[in-house]
């Protein structure tokens, strides 16, 4: 397993919105980078996209699952995809497609009594208020592609990148 990380932001920023958009979008198994390194490349098992906000700033990571032959060429794809991002940003259909998925999985959960009360005890423990829910939505909304654009380049920087590979052990073969 591959990951390439960079620096995120706080659950403060504003920014966040926009990560929170693009890790969305780089996720699921209709995502730029399922397309592009699971099936057209045949590089991974799984590949996607992961988001830490804290009070403090967290990271953001692309990861990826392979075989040990393809790390090379996993990390070079990744570094590509976070480059594309910081010129090209999302497509309007991306942005669409992941601003629907995140308002709609928020507002499930928030409609069984427990997440409810976990996102605004969060929200209040975190300083944004009880209710900060209510301008979600909106707050995602309101992200355009030059959002999008700004917050890769912000933060996909590759000169602030860091790469973490996790290796399982060798089995010994016998019989």
């Amino acid at each position: 397993m591959l990951a390439l990380g960079f620096h995120g932001t706080s659950i403060s920023s504003p920014d966040r919105f926009a990560l929170e958009l693009i890790q969305e979008a780089c996720s699921d198994m209709g995502s730029r980078l399922f397309m592009r390194i699971r099936d057209e490349l045949g590089l991974a098992y799984y590949v996607g996209a992961s988001l830490l906000t804290g009070q403090t700033p967290g990271y953001f990571a692309f990861y990826c699952g392979t075989a040990p032959e393809k790390i090379e060429l996993v990390e070079k794809e990744l570094r590509a995809q976070a480059e594309i991002l910081r010129t090209e940003g999302l497509s309007d259909e991306e942005l669409a497609r992941a601003k629907a998925k995140i308002i709609g999985q928020r507002k499930i959960a928030r409609q069984e009594l427990g997440g409810f009360a976990m996102s605004s005890a969060l929200d209040e423990l975190y300083g944004l208020g009880y209710s900060h829910f209510e301008s979600e939505t909106q707050r995602f909304e309101s992200v355009t592609a030059a959002d999008i654009r700004a917050a890769a380049q912000r933060y996909l920087d590759p000169t602030h990148s860091v790469v973490a590979i996790v290796r399982g052990e060798k089995q010994a073969s016998g019989g």
